[in-house]
């Protein structure tokens, strides 16, 4: 494949998969509720199509220490959710406000906190406890927010749909273009951001107000040592057993693990005793 047509197919899979997970987690959110849409949009999402991109065009090794790079990228990410939500607070209205601060606190958040990252020295000996105390830290302290949200589901016309996927589209050829440049280390610090995550938030927040949002931040922490997950077992095994071995048996330790979190956090109907 030259490079002008590996650019050409890789930009068309970029727009394809965003677009198309975009409008799967909103539509997966608006139906089964928040708390199930957030551990949605917590699977791997743009660390699959930078892994599989990354090894087509630059080689299975970097690919595989991107992925590595991309553990601490998802630490990088709770400050995105703590920052959406300090900035909700801060800022309760007007509505487009509200979201547009959202946004521009998360993403700064991201930056400062994926620039201490990249500037410690992380070993594989580390990484690993690092997700841990950051996932398990961020899920105790929004322990209190609400487990669920009342959600009128909205028209979807096509204007709404086409806003939805440009928003998610746009932000991801932004940054994974951007990452493309910047070697296996910072191409997965940068793979880390919520490319579909944040656009999911801003949108169902703009659409059906502050609440809507809460649950779907409370649950991310745990989605997001999944996403740990994946990346761990991406940089270990796809060297020695190769693309698609690699990202099977990766997405089966991430649904095994969502499927565990999904019981254990079902709420006890009334009345039953363990």
């Amino acid at each position: 494949m030259s490079p002008g047509s590996s650019w050409i197919v890789l930009l068309i899979a970029k727009i394809v998969v965003s677009a198309g997970f975009v409008l799967g987690v909103t539509a997966a959110v608006e139906r089964l509720g928040p708390r199930l849409g957030a551990l949605i949009a917590a699977t791997p999402q743009l660390s699959v199509v930078a892994l599989i991109f990354f090894t087509l065009e630059q080689g299975p090794a970097f690919a595989a220490e991107s992925a590595f790079w991309t553990i601490p990228g998802m630490c990088a990410t709770i400050p995105v959710f703590l920052g959406y939500l300090v900035a909700v607070w801060l800022v309760p209205g007007p509505r487009i406000r509200s979201v547009i601060a959202g946004v521009a606190l998360g993403t700064l958040g991201f930056i400062l906190s994926s620039s201490l990252l990249g500037a410690l020295p992380l070993t594989r000996g580390t990484i690993f406890p690092l997700a841990v105390a950051v996932c398990a830290g961020t899920a105790w302290m929004v322990r209190r927010l609400p487990d669920t949200a009342i959600l009128k589901r909205a028209p979807a016309s096509p204007l709404i749909l086409a806003t939805r996927a440009g928003a998610s589209v746009l932000t991801v050829v932004t940054v994974t273009s951007l990452a493309h440049l910047l070697g296996p280390k910072w191409s997965g610090l940068v793979a880390g951001f919520p490319v579909n995550g944040l656009p999911v938030m801003a949108i169902l927040h703009y659409q059906y107000g502050a609440d809507v949002i809460k649950p779907f931040i409370r649950i991310f922490p745990a989605g997001a040592f999944g996403i740990c997950l994946f990346n761990l077992v991406a940089s270990v095994c796809l060297v020695p057993l190769g693309l698609v071995a690699a990202i099977t048996l990766a997405y089966g330790v991430d649904i095994a693990y969502l499927i565990a979190v999904s019981r254990l956090g079902r709420p006890r109907r009334p009345g039953r005793s363990s």
